[in-house]
Order: C-alpha cells, then sequence, then structure tokens
C-alpha cells in the first residue's frame, strides 16, 4: 500500500516539475511522425502519379519542416530556462533583503488594500493569553 502511495506521489512530483517538458517533447514527436507520415502519403501518391518532379522538393520541405519544428523546441525551451532563472533571480534578491518589508511595500502599492499591513506594522506580536494576562495584572 505504502509503496503504490511512494510511487504516485513521486509520479506527481515529476509531472508537476516536469510537465512543460513533457508535453513540449510529446508535441514534438507527434509532429515529427506528421511531417514523415505526410511525406511518405506525398511519395506515394507522386510514384502513383509517375510524376517524379516533385520528389525533390518534398524532401526538401519535409527537411525544413523539420528542422524548424526542432529550432521551436529548442527556443521554446531556452526562453522558458531564462524567464524562470530571472524569476528565481528576484525571488532570491528579495529572500536576503528584508522579504517582509518589501512585501508589504508591494502591497500597499497595488490596487488591492492589504488586510493585514497593521499586523506587520506591529513591533511585537502578542497571543490572546498574554493579552488577558496583562488585563489581570
Amino acid at each position: 500500500m505504502f509503496k503504490q502511495i511512494f510511487r504516485i506521489a513521486f509520479v506527481s512530483l515529476i509531472w508537476k516539475q516536469y510537465k512543460a517538458i513533457i508535453i513540449s517533447t510529446v508535441v514534438l514527436f507527434a509532429y515529427l511522425w506528421l511531417i514523415g507520415s505526410v511525406h511518405s502519403d506525398y511519395l506515394s501518391y507522386a510514384e502513383l502519379q509517375e510524376d517524379k518532379s516533385l520528389a525533390g522538393r518534398s524532401f526538401l520541405l519535409k527537411w525544413a519542416a523539420l528542422t524548424s519544428g526542432v529550432l521551436l523546441y529548442i527556443a521554446y525551451h531556452v526562453l522558458r530556462g531564462s524567464r524562470s532563472r530571472r524569476n528565481s533571480a528576484s525571488d532570491q534578491g528579495n529572500a536576503l533583503s528584508g522579504t517582509l518589508v518589501n512585501r508589504s511595500n508591494e502591497d500597499t502599492n497595488s490596487n488591492n488594500p492589504d488586510p493585514f499591513a497593521a499586523i506587520r506594522s506591529k513591533k511585537k506580536l502578542r497571543t490572546r493569553a498574554e493579552i488577558a494576562l496583562d488585563k489581570e495584572k
């Protein structure tokens, strides 16, 4: 039972981490298969029609389509990687420079009012029990 739970947890962790890569790779493979299938169908059609004049162009178009698909795949992952690195660098900068103060300033600058601004501005936070003990004194 626990073995299945660990498997499911592991698979869900991998899926969350690499979802975009998995989906884009499957789409790339489907695209490559589709281009190959269309090309072989065209060659079969040209052979039946006994028209060999456009076979050379067909190969050029096939390789141009395959190359453009792979280049788009690479460009997607390069752009996605640079965007995530940029976001993680800004998150690390916030973590190093007093995030509580920075986040409260960001929240007050936005259109949404911050319901916790008063709590963040307090020097010391006390529990209900501490307040009750202070009232008794």
